[in-house]
């Protein structure tokens, strides 16, 4: 347990860290966005490059893995998004918001760095199949709702990906395939300054989603957050640890990396999506601070779990 805890302390540490120095004043908005593109436009994309780009691209089509993975994905969000609209009286789009938030863990921030930094490198390769595939049917199951509650689907979902086409992480994910592919080296000066980056993205991605989560509102809203939350940090790992552990044949290291990513709070961007379209904004920014509380003692159960399998 100490292990896991010399994990996962120092990543809260740092995302409460710059929750309290957004509280004190020390950063504001405008500096928690600036951190927060460097990090997502500039050192996690460096750092997706040189884990990936050591690797084995071949290992990429792993189709027993993906199924597995996106099946869950799909049966979370749809499931969320249809019971969300009886129980809680919510519109076809703020149905599809909470799914949204139901299924869309925060891999972008937490999970790659800490799936590296729990399994090594190796693990950057599963981290760039679910970052690829689970955006993208994400953002299509997302449009689908956006499209139902007055706009053409064809149109919405062809929107939904040419935002994933752009995704830095998605780009920097495919170059690593590519150049990983190659078999060539990097020359000795332009490899420490990447690794250079690469080191920065962790702790400046942490710290800005903690500056940025401050503060959002807490709304009267018991029942609806503490669905999203049980779906979010219980339901989904649960899921995808069955279909893994159930059905077997998939690399050891890889079912780690998915259940780890399955248990992660919400993804910022959850409430830059429902913000955008209108709809359910002010929960799911609430259900991002409050997963990203919880899962401070989540997430380091989880992964002590993991580690205790083969």
């Amino acid at each position: 347990m100490s292990i896991v805890l010399s994990l996962t302390i120092p990543f809260f540490a740092l995302i409460f860290l710059g929750m309290i120095c957004r509280r004190v004043g020390f950063v504001g908005p405008a500096d928690a966005r600036t951190l927060s593109r460097f990090a997502f436009f500039v050192a996690m994309p460096v750092m997706v490059f040189v884990k990936i780009g050591a690797g084995n691209a071949l290992e990429i089509l792993n189709w027993g893995f993906i199924w597995r993975y996106e099946l869950a994905t799909v049966i979370i969000f749809v499931g969320a998004a249809f019971l969300a609209r009886p129980l809680f009286r919510l519109t076809r789009l703020e149905g599809g918001m909470f799914g949204l938030n139901a299924a869309y863990p925060n891999y972008g921030y937490i999970g790659v760095p800490l799936a590296i930094l729990a399994f090594g490198d190796a693990a950057a390769l599963p981290m760039a199949v679910i970052l690829a595939l689970d955006t993208v049917v994400l953002l299509v199951l997302t449009g689908y709702f956006v499209a139902a509650e007055g706009g053409a689907l064809g149109q919405t979902v062809w929107r939904a990906l040419k935002t994933v086409s752009r995704n830095p992480l998605l780009i920097s994910a495919v170059l690593g395939l590519a150049f990983a592919a190659t078999g060539l080296s990097l020359p000795p000066i332009l490899n420490v300054l990447l690794n250079m980056l690469s080191d920065a993205a962790p702790p400046t991605a942490l710290f800005a989603l903690g500056a940025t989560v401050y503060g959002q509102p807490i709304r009267r809203a018991f029942g609806e957050l503490s669905a999203i939350s049980l779906a979010r940090l219980v339901i989904h790992p649960l899921m995808v640890a069955g279909f893994f552990l159930l059905l077997p044949g998939v690399d050891p290291l890889w079912v780690k990396t998915a259940i780890l990513t399955a248990c992660l709070p919400i993804a910022a961007n959850a409430f830059v999506m429902s913000d955008h379209y209108g709809g359910y904004a002010g929960r799911t920014a609430s259900a991002v601070f409050i997963t990203t509380i919880i899962a401070s003692a989540t997430v380091p159960a989880t992964l002590y779990l993991l580690f205790l399998l083969p």
